[in-house]
């Protein structure tokens, strides 16, 4: 019993120092994605419903609040104001939804935001290559998340596997994120965050603004 009670008290101080070095760990992940700049990546993507699992494979390009992101069925331009989101049923862009998010919308999106400002979420991890964010109530937070758990490389602290676990209240939802390839550094123009409507001349266009 004894002994017990003092690997009890040991790990007790144990778990303070782990929760500031991964809030550390959190933060120094943050300003690599923001000294970044823009930041082209690929993601695959598997995500495991109560009946089941789906795979997708994800392009994102961002910059600052823009960004452009691209899988089999949809593909989303943002760019900084406006947002188009193209659906695709099998045979190319079909409906084009046109909007212009609120900032609680945005944030649904902006993951350095989300990872910088992280509020409602509590910081956990073992401080060398993992921090976890978990919702003090996953009902609102963004996106209904209850815990992100994020691996980084230590070395550079870019991401390399991020997992997503949902609220109960919307099923038995999980997601697990590899990152492929992340390429900083580079430099977009203005029309890679901004959908080309004409391209796309027999898309039924949906203006929500």
């Amino acid at each position: 019993m004894k002994k017990l009670i003092i690997s009890i008290l040991t790990l007790l101080t144990i778990v303070p120092a782990y929760a500031q070095n991964s809030e550390q760990l959190l933060k120094k992940t943050v300003s690599k994605l923001e000294k970044d700049g823009g930041i082209a990546m690929k993601l695959d993507c598997k995500t495991k419903f109560e009946n089941g699992s789906d795979f997708t494979e994800i392009e994102i390009r961002m910059s600052g609040t823009c960004f452009y992101a691209q899988s089999d069925d949809n593909t989303i331009w943002f760019d900084g104001k406006t947002m188009w989101r193209g659906n695709d049923f099998g045979d190319g862009i079909e409906e084009i939804y046109i909007t212009e998010p609120t900032p609680q919308e945005r944030a649904r999106y902006d993951i350095i935001n989300l990872l910088g400002k992280h509020q409602g979420f509590s910081v956990s991890g073992n401080g060398t290559d993992t921090f976890t964010l978990t919702a003090s109530d996953s009902q609102h937070s963004v996106e209904g998340i209850n815990k992100v758990t994020v691996m980084v490389d230590p070395k550079t602290y870019v991401p390399s596997v991020i997992n997503i676990l949902f609220s109960e209240e919307l099923g038995d939802i999980s997601a697990k994120v590899q990152v492929i390839s992340y390429k900083p550094g580079q430099t977009f123009d203005k029309s890679t965050f901004t959908c080309p409507v004409q391209k796309y001349k027999d898309a039924d266009i949906i203006d929500l603004r």
